[in-house]
Formats: structure tokens, sequence, C-alpha cells
């Protein structure tokens, strides 16, 4: 049990729920960590994957960073889980989670949903039911499942109204991750604030961080804090909203340097003939594909995505934040205009 919080921290666990009280220790687990069962969807056919960690130190390093629980927040898969737990049917501070891709059928919006706790017959159905968020929503519900809507705005494209949208995910989510780790600040600052007033409005709401780590370095940089003596009691406590997140976000460079961290671990994996996971002729193809792809990435180009994806999650955030402060949806008031102020004195 991780130690608790000096008391410079009282006012943060205060405003996590009325139930909490600063003297309680409090538990902590990185909510969204990847390993190498995470596969990059988008060129899979050369074996590339989302992440490279190996479970068993991603395992170590959450345990020696200070996390009292472990999990794995893999995408669409649990079979890295299962393969960790039949490893170690002895440890009691692990449990399976998933990171589900879902999607808006009118508009193709996709979401990112951690779904915690969850067997294998579930995720069965779950792989089927998320091509439609309400029915995926419809099922987890039906399940008693505990689900979070992960980095909110990531792929929000101005399909609708984010008034719109931001109503929709209040109807479909109790559980938000308010702080992730490879997001950009301002992202984190303005979904916290957003989903903070929420919460003062509807009282229901649990607010979660995790790092989304896919690599080693940044592991248990952003975690969510609850009571419980067990995980179970854990995931408890964050359904009933008696949570909160902390941590530090990565940064540009740092999230930069992750993706070249895992480019250079992908070809070191392709040229590694001796693998007995694939066939030969999967091999060859997985390092074909991967050797004309080299041009491409060498050229700068994952870099230049980066970059305009940060620079775009910046923007997006700073006009939502402006938007939510007019509308009275956020906790933060819109400064007034200077030129109107003077102009009425």
């Amino acid at each position: 049990m991780a130690e608790p919080l000096p008391e410079s921290h009282t006012d943060a666990l205060a405003a996590a729920g009325p139930a909490i009280e600063a003297a309680q220790p409090f538990s902590r687990a990185d909510l969204h960590l990847h390993t190498d069962a995470s596969f990059f969807k988008y060129f899979k056919a050369a074996n590339s994957r989302d992440s490279y960690n190996d479970p068993d130190e991603v395992y170590r390093l959450a345990k020696a960073r200070g996390m009292d629980f472990v999990t794995f927040t893999d995408h669409d898969t649990i079979e890295g889980c299962l393969r960790f737990q039949d490893r170690h049917p002895s440890y009691s501070d692990f449990f399976v989670s998933v990171e589900v891709e879902t999607f808006f059928p009118k508009t193709g919006h996709r979401i990112h949903v951690n779904v915690f706790d969850v067997g294998r017959p579930q995720h069965r159905v779950i792989d089927r039911k998320r091509r439609n968020i309400f029915d995926l929503v419809e099922y987890l519900r039906a399940e008693g499942l505990l689900y979070s809507a992960n980095h909110l705005f990531q792929s929000y494209r101005m399909r609708q109204a984010p008034e719109a949208f931001v109503s929709t995910m209040l109807s479909l989510f109790d559980v938000f991750e308010v702080k992730n780790g490879s997001m950009a600040y301002q992202h984190n600052a303005l979904v916290e604030d957003l989903l903070t007033a929420a919460k003062e409005r509807r009282g229901d709401l649990a607010l979660i961080g995790g790092s989304d780590a896919h690599t080693y370095p940044p592991i248990a940089s952003v975690f969510t804090m609850a009571p419980g003596s067990t995980w179970k009691e854990f995931l408890l406590a964050v359904r009933e909203g008696r949570c909160l997140s902390w941590g530090t976000e990565m940064g540009f460079t740092r999230v930069l340097g992750d993706v070249y961290r895992m480019l250079g671990k992908h070809y070191r994996s392709i040229a590694d003939f001796k693998n007995p996971e694939f066939s030969a002729s999967e091999k060859a193809r997985h390092f074909v594909l991967s050797l004309a792809s080299l041009p491409i990435f060498a050229s700068g180009l994952p870099a230049a995505v980066l970059s305009l994806n940060y620079a775009k999650q910046i923007a997006l955030s700073s006009s939502l934040k402006k938007r939510f402060a007019r509308s009275g949806l956020s906790g933060s008031a819109e400064p007034p205009d200077e030129g109107a102020s003077e102009g009425s004195a």
C-alpha cells in the first residue's frame, strides 16, 4: 500500500468526493498501460505493434514506481492480460482490462473506451458490439462493467457541435479519463475543467488518469488514486467517484522520443528471424514490408505527423475552452473583453 499523501494534497482529495477523508490511505493504479499485445492496426501486415513492452517488465516497473494495483489496457484484446495471469496466478494485485475502439455510427467518430475487470466471454461480445458505441455501452451497462471514456477530444473533428458531443458523452459515461500522460497538457486541462464542472452539477462522475504508456519510461507517470486494500475495492471506489487523477504529462519531446523508440524496436523485432511465433513466409513478409517503409520513417514523417497532431490538440483545446466558457459548460469563466469594458466605463 502506498503511503498517505502529504497535507498539501488534502484539498484535491476533498474535492474527489464527500466520502473521502485525507487520513484514509489511498491506493494507486495506472489505469492506461500498453504491452506488446497491442498491435498498430494500420500496419499490422508488417507485424507492427503499438507497444513492444514486455508484460512482466511493465508489471515490475509499475510496482517499483509505487502502483498498488496493475492492469494492462491493450487495444481490443485481453490476451496479453490473460497470458500474464496464466504465468502469475498468485498475483492478487493484477486485474484484466482492455482499451476498446468504438464508433459513433452516423459520423464514424472514434472513441476509445477502457473496460476494467473483464472476462473472455464478455470480451467476445464487446468485440462484436464495438462497431457502434450505443450498442457497446448498452452491453457494458447490462453486464455491470466499469468503463471509462479516454482522451475525450483526441479524435474530435467537429462532425457534431461540441456541446452536443459532450452532452452525448455524459449520457453514455460516468467515468472519464481526465489526465492522459501522452496527451498535450492543454487537452487534459480542458477535459478536467469541463468534467469537474459537470461533476459539480451531477455529482456522480468519476475522474481518473493513466499514463497511456507505450514504452517503459512513462509507466506510472500518471495514475488514479482511490481507497481500497484490494483491486476490487479500488475499482468500487472509482465506480462511486471516490477517486482522483495525479501525475504529469510526458510533453511533446518525450512523446516524440517514444515514437522513434517504438520504431527502433519494430525494426529489431522484424530482424529476429529465429522468432518461433511466425512462419518463415510471415517473417519474410514482415521484413519486406518494413524494409519498404524505412525511407518513409527515415524522412521524418512520424515527427511531422506528431507535430501536426500536437498542434491540433493545442489549437482545438484553446478554441473549445473559450466556447465552453461562453456556454457555461466549463468551470473557467471567459475573461472580459478589454475593449468592451473600456467603452462601458
